[in-house]
């Protein structure tokens, strides 16, 4: 099958690709905000982008979409989504109705880590963190080119972990994961309850020269990560750490997040490179492209 299409669903946007036997140069590319009123409009919205993207194909395609959460493995249900309102709901056989194509479904932070590793800043390492700071954190590990989901298909969500025990409460139930640290909108909310003006990430950044609300808020994103980074450091030792996602873009990660995460990791000196997303925001969305013609070969 030549032609594949790719859905990356994020909690504020959601896009569709399609490629051909070149998962690294799309044929088509849309955007749009993610639907957000319910179940049935999202699967709509859904099958729509779908439709699109298979008339340009003009024949059989593949289908691979990535999410901000999990797909449970024996009820297929979703689980632990950005997006609350999608948790219990069959979200692949949904699809799979609403297109009359079976797509495979893996957490959007597997599909980036996956382009990464094989197309962008990972590509010819062995081992390969990926790592998502947006709306919300997530991870993905892929070694030899491999995609490592995890026994139940959760490996790399650091954003659950535990940073700071009865800590600051989560979605998902349970409190102090990283993801309320380090997420951008975590850390746009950190600002406002220090005292700081409604702003978004990149602005409050840019200020922390002469705001010290806004460098208070650096120096502990800063020390956040390097907790957080180093111990995935400690338990994996991996060959690059990939950081990807909205909130990714900061100097700080690269710089002042670097020097936290060399005084946590054991390693002496620590040399594992840092590195943006090579692919910018196709990351994602050419991920969900690979796994899904992935899941067909495997048939």
């Amino acid at each position: 099958m030549s032609h594949h299409i790719g859905i990356d669903l994020g909690g504020t946007k959601v896009e569709v690709a399609l490629t051909g036997a070149r998962f690294d140069t799309p044929l088509l590319r849309e955007r749009e905000p993610t639907e957000r009123r319910g179940v049935e409009p999202l699967v709509a919205q859904l099958a729509r982008l779908v439709r699109r993207a298979r008339d340009a194909a003009g024949g059989p395609v593949t289908l691979g979409l990535g999410l901000p959460g999990s797909i449970e493995t024996g009820s297929g249900q979703v689980r632990n989504c950005v997006l609350p309102w999608l948790d219990g709901a069959p979200l692949a056989a949904l699809l799979r109705e609403a297109t009359g194509l079976p797509p495979a479904i893996i957490n959007d932070a597997h599909a980036f880590a996956l382009s990464e590793a094989r197309l962008g800043a990972g590509r010819g390492h062995r081992m390969v963190l990926g790592l998502t700071l947006g709306t919300g954190i997530g991870g993905g590990l892929v070694v030899d080119g491999a995609l490592w989901p995890g026994r139940h298909g959760i490996a790399g969500e650091w954003g659950h972990a535990c940073l700071e025990p009865g800590g600051r409460r989560c979605y998902c139930g349970r409190q102090g994961c990283a993801e309320q640290y380090l997420s951008g909108t975590a850390l746009e909310r950190r600002y406002r309850a220090l005292g700081g003006e409604p702003a978004g990430l990149a602005a409050i950044a840019a200020r922390a020269g002469t705001d010290p609300l806004a460098a208070r808020l650096l120096d502990e994103a800063a020390a956040a990560f390097g907790r957080a980074v180093g111990n995935w450091v400690n338990l994996l030792d991996p060959d690059v750490i990939v950081l990807g996602g909205g909130a990714s873009a900061l100097p700080l990660w690269f710089d002042q997040g670097r020097e936290a995460v060399a005084r946590q990791a054991m390693a002496a000196p620590f040399t594992t490179p840092i590195r943006p997303a090579s692919l910018g925001h196709s990351s994602g969305v050419l991920g969900a492209a690979l796994i899904g013609a992935e899941a067909l070969a495997a048939i």
